[in-house]
């Protein structure tokens, strides 16, 4: 009788444990269709709508190659790999992170959806993570390490100084025969697996799946591994990278607010400076948004300030122009940063330096469509090489933090449609008086 119960009750236990992963994947699948669908297709192959436009390519998640990685070549990711990269994001790529936008719980569920989208996770090599404990930075290491970085030949695609201009540079092809593109060392911000040492070190013993990049893991002892990753990290100049999305934008509580771009009240707002991504090949200039925001209790205004040397003004194609995203119900959940979807829509306050200002509503990419809305207004001046634009908007509900996004394109260095700079999303959130 006591085998009959307590087989009966690890049946029960097993399905619970079934039911509750199923509601996880069914939950990681709705996620999935808001916020990674548009780059990497509704079935995970790379191929969404906004993969023709943006650089890198995203990855094709149903064949299980994957470059960000604590476990060896060939093998599969771990559950906290793939979490460490939705949550984190990929640097210099269009791949905003989503920690802070989603819950732990959510970022749990996407990771349990995606590995539903290839069949390794269920038939290919489960990796265990390396190994990783750091030795203490020296100069010996750092001379250790320099003298490594030519014998291996990371000069010949990395260059001499870490500039991303070796010889072998130019030819460099992803899997797919697709051109990579190689990035200074000197810029944290070019680090897409992280730029501390540990980071660098767990690149280079595990390579990066799916590029030129191999592991060097059978090459070299776990001293030398160190030594290459310090020196490699003592070319970073900048050792700090702007967060790219979660920031929380003041929304200053003023009785008359600055409807002008050079009003003299905005020496009264906090400026936050946002970091700006190019979705193509490019350079990433400008490399900053400037944004103030203040509301009287009714309307909110917000200065956009951008570096620009060359005003671009057409009504017909390369124009300067920046748009605010937002959502069009704060009470729906986080939309998709690429227009919204079907059950979190949102509205874009566009000004073009050749069109003046435009009002769009989107739910999903390809749905752009102008609305009347005499609730927003919007004007814009350059004035010494940088654009200041302001935007005004009647009835926000700001009575808790409001996401918001920003894209910003400049004309001359040919950002035209989905060719632009963009932010993640991040938040304006109130002042308390």
């Amino acid at each position: 009788m006591r085998r009959w119960h307590t087989t009966v009750a690890l049946s029960g236990v097993l399905a619970l444990a079934l039911w509750g992963q199923e509601t996880k994947v069914s939950e990681g699948r709705i996620l999935y269709q808001r916020h990674c669908a548009a780059c990497h297709g509704a079935n995970g192959r790379g191929d969404g709508p906004m993969s023709k436009f943006i650089y890198p390519s995203p990855t094709n998640l149903t064949k299980g190659v994957f470059k960000f990685r604590s476990t060896p070549t060939g093998t599969l990711p771990t559950d906290d790999d793939l979490k460490r990269v939705i949550s984190e994001g990929i640097q210099s790529t269009p791949m905003f992170g989503m920690k802070g936008i989603l819950t732990e719980s959510e970022i749990d569920a996407l990771v349990a959806y995606i590995k539903t989208l290839s069949p390794s996770f269920q038939e290919g090599d489960k990796g265990e993570p390396i190994k990783v404990n750091p030795m203490p930075p020296s100069p010996e290491l750092v001379s250790e390490g320099r003298k490594l970085y030519f014998e291996l030949g990371c000069d010949s695609c990395h260059g001499k100084s870490g500039q991303g201009d070796g010889p072998a540079a130019k030819s460099l092809q992803d899997e797919k025969g697709r051109p990579i593109r190689i990035l200074s060392f000197a810029d944290a911000r070019n680090f897409k697996a992280g730029f501390s040492p540990t980071d660098i070190y767990r690149t280079i013993m595990t390579g990066l799946d799916g590029s030129p990049m191999p592991s060097f893991a059978e090459m070299l002892s776990e001293r030398e591994g160190w030594a290459l990753a310090y020196f490699v990290h003592s070319l970073i100049q900048n050792k700090v990278a702007p967060k790219r999305f979660g920031d929380q934008i003041p929304v200053s509580r003023l009785n008359k607010l600055p409807l002008k771009p050079d009003d003299a009240l905005w020496k009264s707002v906090p400026v936050v400076n946002l970091a700006l991504q190019p979705t193509w090949d490019r350079v990433r200039s400008p490399e900053f948004l400037q944004v103030q925001s203040a509301t009287d209790g009714q309307n909110l205004v917000l200065r956009l300030q951008w570096s620009d040397e060359k005003r671009d003004v057409s009504t017909k194609g390369q124009s300067d122009a920046v748009f605010v995203q937002l959502p069009l119900d704060a009470d729906k959940p986080i939309p998709s940063l690429f227009y919204g979807d079907p059950k979190s829509p949102v509205k874009i306050l566009r000004w073009d330096a050749g069109k003046g200002l435009t009002v769009y509503s989107a739910k999903g990419f390809g749905t752009l469509s102008q609305i009347p809305d005499t609730n927003v207004q919007g004007s814009g001046q350059w004035l010494k090489n940088r654009w200041v634009v302001v935007f005004s908007v009647k009835g926000l509900n700001l009575s808790s933090p409001l996401p918001v996004s920003f894209s910003v394109w400049n004309g001359s260095l040919g950002d035209i449609g989905e060719r632009r700079l963009m932010t993640g999303w991040h938040f304006l959130v109130t002042q308390n008086p």
